[in-house]
């Protein structure tokens, strides 16, 4: 059981640990830098005062003792006595060669220029730095390794929390194990993976030609539709689309088949305007029918919710998956749309996993006895100035709705539609 992260934070350990030793590297130059400063001052104050006496008339016995007494501080690379005419009367210093900065200063006798010193202290290299900061540098490094052990031993989860996310990833793959048996004995059953969508529409009475249906004023329509900002569905083949969508479509006949049981309706009063495909899928119904509206919002929740763990099983494994958006929808008199028209306009208002609504006065009722509905953000026209975001669900529908979910992942309905 490892800490979460662990690279990424030794990184950033790292990364603090090069600023820390370059911030004190930068500090400890700063600080040498003025006290070479004042100390170049004082040594060629000293040394004018201390030559002046041999300066004039010019003894470069005594000057040349009084350079090599000076030079014994290491500090001092080189030191240079020069007369009026800049001809060098003494010199010292044990690094004559090294460079440094170098500090100018006249001797001045009566007012009058008799000489000039020059003092080069020695300027130290990064080594140099590094090697009288060690201490500092090796505590820090201490420090850090100690922070990188304390992650370790504090951000590691518990034994509970560890088998609780086991728990939680072996759930989700014997979810999706047992809808893959599903699958494969609706494959037995009727051949059914690739011809599924075929199948809906014998069993519902005539999709293409239903199309009209959602013109009568009294329909509501559910669009389901995928969320692709990055346009993926146009870089696949139809290899890889067409099997996706029919897996999305068996998702939503599973999800229309436990939701009008439960709300005592028959799978006939819905019916499929489109199945499945690159632009989703539409449902259509009478608001007539007792429950429609709280039936077809069901739908959409449940088929969201299977939807989801598709999403997150097939990112694991890498294959081609979208995440949906619903939007339910009644006919919008004032921009001159049908039901399916505002749900698909609705709809393309949304982001991933969002729901919405538009519907009368007493359909919005129903619904906000289970649903919290807040309104939409930004309206920009008729259709999204009097519709609404789904913001969640109140226990009873929450209940309803894993259990549908949990029902069909466990293909207790695997039966073709």
């Amino acid at each position: 059981m490892n800490a979460p992260r662990q690279g990424l934070f030794a990184s950033l350990l790292t990364i603090s640990f090069a600023l820390h030793t370059f911030l004190l590297v930068l500090a400890t130059t700063h600080q040498l830098n003025e006290n070479r400063a004042s100390q170049g001052q004082l040594i060629t104050s000293q040394l004018v005062t201390d030559s002046l006496s041999e300066l004039e008339p010019a003894n470069t016995v005594s000057l040349a003792l009084l350079a090599d007494r000076y030079a014994t501080n290491p500090s001092i690379a080189s030191i240079r006595i020069l007369n009026t005419n800049n001809q060098v009367l003494a010199t010292g210093g044990l690094a004559k060669t090294r460079q440094g900065e170098v500090f100018v200063r006249d001797a001045l006798q009566n007012e009058k220029k008799v000489g000039t010193i020059e003092v080069t202290l020695v300027k130290p290299s990064i080594g140099e730095i590094l090697r009288t900061q060690w201490m500092a540098i090796l505590s820090s490094l201490f420090i850090h390794a100690l922070l990188w052990l304390a992650y370790r031993a504090i951000a590691r989860p518990s034994r509970s929390e560890y088998l609780t996310r086991i728990n939680n990833e072996s759930r989700l793959k014997h979810e999706i194990q047992n809808l893959t048996q599903a699958l494969e004995q609706e494959k037995h059953n009727t051949a059914l993976a690739i011809a599924q969508a075929q199948q809906q529409a014998k069993a519902a009475p005539k999709l293409k030609e239903n199309k009209p249906a959602p013109v009568d004023p009294h329909t509501i329509s559910l669009n389901i539709q995928f969320y692709d900002p990055k346009q993926l569905m146009d870089t696949v083949n139809k290899t890889v689309s067409v099997p996706y969508f029919n897996l999305c479509q068996i998702f939503l006949n599973k999800s229309i088949e436990l939701c009008v049981q439960h709300y005592k309706l028959s799978q006939q009063d819905i019916t499929t305007v489109q199945p499945f495909h690159e632009d989703g899928a539409t449902l259509s119904m009478s608001a007539d029918k007792p429950n429609a509206a709280s039936c077809l919002a069901m739908i959409g929740t449940v088929f969201q919710l299977l939807s989801e763990v598709l999403y997150k099983r097939y990112r694991e494994e890498k294959r081609f998956v979208l995440q949906t958006r619903s939007a339910l929808s009644s006919p919008v008199d004032a921009m001159q749309l049908s039901s399916v028209q505002a749900a698909e306009r609705l709809v393309s208002q949304l982001s991933a996993k969002e729901n919405a609504v538009h519907l009368p006065h007493e359909l919005l009722k129903t619904l906000s006895d289970h649903y919290e509905l807040v309104s939409m953000p930004n309206p920009t026209n008729v259709l999204t100035r009097h519709a609404y975001m789904v913001n969640g669900m109140d226990s009873e529908a929450a209940e309803l709705a894993q259990q549908l979910r949990t029902e069909i992942l466990r293909g207790k309905h695997s039966k073709a539609s």
